[in-house]
């Protein structure tokens, strides 16, 4: 076991216990809704992690081939297996045959492509757009104008009357539109609007994956979540299928750093860190400074974060404490749970972060350590020749 004062930064530190208690929360939910919870893994595929959502969750929605392959490996005997990719191929639904139990495609010419491949074990369903953005930036709008993703709502209303045979094999549906939805009216706005564009389709169908893309840890009121659930059950007697990923795994992560140089630029005190927004990637894509604990709006002491690759945007933002820092102090940035590791790279050969697992009784358990071995086996073994 690991101490506090021997973690080694950058570190990644999964809190079990708070994982523990998102995971019961979104059981309870899915439970009270009467709906199937799936994990969505593309948030986090950490071993501490997925050790202990195997237990609490109705299957995984994955979206590649490894994640597929991780978690067969994982899964016991009751929990399906879910695919919904824009890319299918068919030597993915060769490996996987049978266990493969559900299978969503992304167009009809998807379906089409795939359709003698799959076996007759895995239930098929067909990706939705349903048309209704809530989402401000277009790069994570899944209802972008030109969307790939999913069949529009629209054309799929004139099919279901017409073009059974198009549809033929198609026994479920899958929509996902929101992005860290904080109340549950945009959901039921889909739902209903779903309801009233293909009724008909509706019919048909005998299950649907309602998506993720909603943090159930920021609401208390479930009332809309579970009526856009009975829309589903109740008027249309579907199977519903919720797959969350950074609901479940969001607050649970940080990442602590440590600080190793603090000057003044422009009137601006910059503290250099040992990690970099590599190891956060969405803080630079989203350009949102993350939580950090300490900081206080208005704090005497002011600094520039920053990382410490040679990127000029390598930058977390301002921050107030209302003690100042020093060279050595520890820093943590909260929240990092989900699209961290799964998207963090070594850009400039900065290693990963060291990954611990704090467990429910507080004591820190190190995890994995990033290596030169693997920095150099990612980039294609070679020989260095010696002098």
């Amino acid at each position: 076991m690991t101490g506090a004062n021997e973690l080694e930064t950058p570190a990644f530190v999964t809190d079990e216990k708070v994982l523990q208690k998102d995971l019961a929360l979104l059981r309870d939910v899915a439970d009270q809704a009467s709906c199937k919870l799936l994990y969505s893994p593309k948030a986090s595929v950490l071993s501490t992690v997925l050790q202990n959502i195997a237990g609490q969750v109705d299957g995984f929605a994955c979206s590649s081939p490894y994640e597929l392959r991780l978690l067969d490996q994982l899964r016991n005997g009751r929990q399906s297996l879910h695919l919904v990719s824009p890319l299918i191929k068919l030597e993915t639904l060769a490996a996987f045959g049978g266990r493969l139990d559900y299978l969503t495609v992304n167009s009809l010419s998807q379906w089409e492509f795939v359709r003698a491949s799959v076996s007759p074990n895995t239930h098929v369903g067909l990706r939705v757009n349903p048309q209704l953005s809530f989402i401000r930036d277009a790069r994570y709008d899944p209802c972008r104008h030109q969307s790939k993703l999913g069949v529009p709502a629209s054309k799929l209303a004139g099919l279901a009357a017409t073009g059974r045979t198009v549809l033929r094999g198609i026994t479920g549906l899958h929509f996902h539109n929101n992005c860290e939805g904080t109340d549950f009216a945009n959901l039921l706005a889909t739902a209903r609007h779903i309801e009233n564009v293909i009724p008909e389709l509706l019919h048909q169908v005998e299950w649907i994956n309602i998506g993720g893309g909603y943090l159930f840890d920021q609401t208390s009121n479930y009332t809309d979540f579970q009526a856009a659930v009975a829309i589903f059950r109740e008027v249309f007697g579907l199977e519903v299928f919720m797959e969350p990923g950074a609901a479940a795994v969001r607050r649970s992560g940080t990442i602590e750093a440590t600080v190793h140089d603090i000057f003044n630029s422009d009137n601006s005190q910059i503290a250099i860190l040992d990690t970099t927004v590599n190891h956060m990637p969405e803080v630079f894509e989203f350009q949102f400074e993350p939580d950090v604990l300490g900081h206080i709006d208005g704090g005497l002491h002011s600094y520039t974060l920053a990382g410490c690759t040679c990127m000029a945007g390598d930058v977390f933002g301002q921050y107030s404490f209302d003690k100042p820092l020093t060279i050595g102090a520890r820093l943590k940035f909260l929240n990092m749970g989900a699209y961290t590791m799964s998207k963090a790279h070594r850009f400039n050969g900065v290693a990963l972060p060291t990954v611990y697992g704090c467990q429910p009784n507080g004591s820190l358990e190190k995890v994995e350590a990033d290596s030169f071995d693997e920095f150099v086996r990612h980039k294609g073994s070679f020989h260095v020749a010696v002098a």
